[in-house]
């Protein structure tokens, strides 16, 4: 099965409060490959994003770790929808990056995953917010489903992949699984659709929609790589009905949203941007 040539690239490296290293850098420092418009898009609004439409594959991803994983993923998954972006996320107020882990106060807070009902996207059709995910929790595995609470800080065992029922407003209802990788000095989270998803058609099969972000400490901000990958069922009947790209943009920005609420406790709203060329 695809998932399981997927997740063999994704492996996770145990959790350790001792993994500090050399002062964080700057989160520009990491983007060197932008170029001048893009670095000062993001400098202003701390959130640039582009569509993939001439297949040109990615563009965004740090000069970190984790490019080789995510680039195996990318091509594994051959998507014919994707979306990148980048996120820049602000620490919780008298946080000292240099001194505490917070990537570790963000590998518990990610296991909330009732947190993502209620998160909302803008609907040019309607030109106001709607919610997105409903009906979001954790269950115990993909063939008993049995509903469960999210789990207690501390509780996961590091390479423990986590299964979740999601209900979105066009996509319906479904399982999905939740993997993470922590490096030296980043965390990545990647969601995986377990089921089927549709509306009025088939839309995406099993395994063929990725959600992944990656976190990096960074000495100004957390900056957060998102990427999203689709193989489409039915193609030209789903574009007809949605606009493909915006569709799984928000999709993955409502994931960063879910991080930023939780970590600062809000109800922010997703930012209204354009796609960068």
């Amino acid at each position: 099965m695809k998932v399981k040539r997927l997740s063999g690239v994704f492996i996770f490296i145990c959790l350790s409060t001792g993994l500090h290293a050399e002062a964080h850098p700057a989160s520009l420092e990491l983007l060197g490959g932008l170029n001048a418009d893009a670095l000062e898009s993001l400098e202003r609004n701390d959130h640039i994003f582009r569509y993939d439409e001439e297949n040109s594959g990615i563009q965004y991803f740090p000069e970190t770790q984790g490019f080789g994983s995510l680039e195996t993923m990318h091509q594994n998954l051959k998507p014919e929808v994707m979306v990148e972006a980048l996120y820049r996320l602000p620490y919780p107020e008298g946080f000292d990056p240099d001194s505490e882990e917070i990537l570790d106060i963000v590998y518990d807070l990610s296991h909330r995953v009732s947190l993502i009902s209620g998160v909302k996207y803008f609907s040019v059709r309607k030109q106001d917010h709607e919610v997105l995910f409903t009906d979001v929790y954790r269950v115990n595995n993909l063939d008993e489903h049995k509903r469960m609470g999210d789990p207690l800080p501390g509780s996961q065992s590091p390479g423990e992949s986590i299964y979740l029922h999601m209900k979105e407003n066009a996509l319906g209802s479904g399982y999905y699984r939740m993997d993470y990788q922590r490096e030296q000095n980043s965390l990545s989270i990647m969601i995986t659709n377990e089921t089927d998803l549709g509306f009025i058609i088939p839309a995406v099969s099993v395994e063929d929609m990725i959600i992944y972000l990656n976190l990096i400490p960074c000495s100004d901000s957390i900056l957060i790589y998102g990427y999203c990958g689709v193989v489409l069922q039915n193609d030209p009947i789903v574009r007809l009905l949605l606009d493909p790209y915006y569709a799984f943009y928000r999709r993955m920005t409502a994931m960063e949203t879910w991080l930023y609420n939780s970590l600062h406790d809000t109800d922010r709203l997703p930012p209204l941007m354009d796609p960068l060329p």
